[in-house]
């Protein structure tokens, strides 16, 4: 006798990878072209996806994909007409010999057809029809992850935020651990592709132990992510706590080209290796659909983050001192801090005749202090005068 064979999961749609591919094959400089459009043409052809290829790899002659195959067209075409017509009828018998639950999952199995062809506001249309047949929350949060996905696909922010908060909704009446934790994802990207990077950070940190939502993303992308977003927002105990020795991130952190390097060499103060696996992340960053749109902010804010944590450890220090460090000429260091001291991000003051950094960078420490004294100043100066105002 056989074994019985293991059940696979069921797919999830949209397919994310699918996305990221289409964005390495419309920049100019994709390495593997050819195999990309190959993947890509494969799981058009093998998912009946006619909607995606007309309006998002082949609109034109000169499409992510090339010109249009008209042949492939036809045949899924017809494919997709054919399907069509199966869950029209299903619908129709489930509404007029069946019961809620069968009209519901009718509904949800057109929908799921159209997510998983490409047609987004047919997809987010019967979904909401399903929706309205769903009863329980844990049916209802599904069906909102679900649109909230086709969102991410499709990169609409107007639709990822309102059914972001949707969803927030409905796990106000309750929702388990799980989905709860899948939002805590969806939201995160979200904010990062917003750049609100810190609450990002916060999201993706809280959730790395017990990570789940590998139908949006990787946990090895998840990582990656989480890395970029903390090194820029975060504190040096967080990103020691949760990054640098955080097992989860050291399980998968070497998958990611550099990653681990630049982060380290980051945080151990590094800075020559730091400025090499720079340009290697960088790259990283350019070809991610997400994050492709904020390269230029992250490159100054993660060279500001380092000009800062190299001038803390010091009152004053050359600058052949601190280019030899960071292992560019003394120019370029003068060039950046220039830019920074001007527009206000770093406090600190450069003697060119002597070719001098001299640091007036305060730690949060000493701010504390600063701050407690100027409050208890304050105090003693309402003391003062209530106790005159007593006397008389």
């Amino acid at each position: 006798e056989k074994p019985p064979e293991e059940e696979k999961p069921a797919e999830l749609y949209p397919i994310m990878g699918l996305a990221q591919k289409r964005t390495s094959l419309m920049n100019e400089s994709c390495p593997d072209r050819d195999r990309i459009r190959s993947e890509i043409l494969a799981t058009v052809r093998e998912k009946g996806m006619l909607p995606y290829y007309e309006k998002y790899l082949c609109p034109g002659p000169a499409g992510p994909a090339g010109p249009p195959d008209e042949a492939l067209k036809a045949e899924l075409k017809k494919q997709n007409v054919e399907e069509e017509a199966k869950l029209d009828e299903r619908i129709k018998d489930a509404k007029e010999n069946l019961g809620d639950i069968e009209i519901r999952d009718a509904l949800l199995a057109k929908a799921d057809f159209f997510n998983r062809i490409g047609d987004k506001d047919q997809a987010i249309k019967g979904y909401e029809e399903a929706y309205e047949k769903t009863v329980g929350v844990g049916g209802k949060l599904d069906n909102i992850l679900t649109v909230i996905r086709i969102a991410f696909f499709f990169e609409d922010t107007a639709l990822m935020k309102k059914h972001i908060d949707r969803a927030k909704v409905e796990l106000g009446k309750g929702g388990d651990w799980e989905r709860r934790n899948k939002l805590k994802v969806y939201e995160g990207i979200y904010l990062m592709i917003s750049r609100s990077w810190k609450e990002a950070a916060k999201l993706f940190l809280n959730v790395m132990p017990t990570f789940t939502a590998t139908e949006l993303v990787e946990f090895k992308d998840f990582v990656f992510y989480a890395v970029i977003v903390a090194m820029v927002s975060m504190d040096r105990p967080t990103v020691r706590n949760q990054l640098v020795t955080s097992p989860e991130v050291l399980s998968v952190i070497k998958e990611t080209p550099e990653l681990q390097t630049f982060l380290e060499s980051y945080f151990y103060c590094r800075y020559k290796s730091f400025m090499q696996s720079f340009v290697k992340v960088i790259d990283l960053i350019r070809a991610d659909r997400y994050l492709m749109r904020h390269v230029k902010y992250f490159m100054r804010s993660m060279r500001l983050n380092a000009y800062r944590q190299f001038l803390a450890s010091y009152r004053s220090v050359k600058l052949e001192a601190m280019a030899s460090d960071f292992g560019v000429s003394a120019s370029f260091i003068d060039t950046e801090l220039s830019s920074f001291i001007s527009s206000g991000k770093l406090t600190c003051k450069i003697d060119k005749v002597a070719g001098v950094v001299e640091s007036n960078e305060a730690d949060a420490r000493s701010q504390v202090y600063v701050e407690i004294i100027k409050q208890g100043d304050l105090l003693l100066n309402k003391m003062q005068k209530l106790s005159g105002a007593i006397d008389m």
